[in-house]
């Protein structure tokens, strides 16, 4: 159970920084150990994956370590956002 009030959708760890609130989603294809440190700094505690871009191995220790979840979608940007997007529709009503 994951509390996430925002999703957002990017792949420049700058945007991230300056748009991405506390308790985000974040979608990206950025699959670097990086992007966990980015998420542990900005309370963010889950990230998925695009384009079916695996995490490396750093990464997935790091998110380990920290308690962030790793998800990984097939599907490209706009097409997880879309999904993501219904998923929160439904949960709403």
């Amino acid at each position: 159970s994951i509390d996430i009030g925002q999703v957002y959708a990017g792949d420049r760890v700058s945007d991230l920084l300056a748009a991405a609130g506390h308790h985000a989603l974040l979608i990206s294809n950025l699959a670097s150990g990086q992007m966990i440190r980015v998420a542990e700094l900005m309370d963010i505690p889950a990230i998925c994956l695009v384009n079916g871009q695996q995490p490396e191995q750093d990464m997935i220790a790091t998110a380990q370590e920290h308690g962030t979840l790793l998800m990984v979608s097939p599907a490209g940007l706009f097409e997880t956002c879309g999904r993501v997007y219904d998923c929160l529709a439904k949960d709403a009503h």
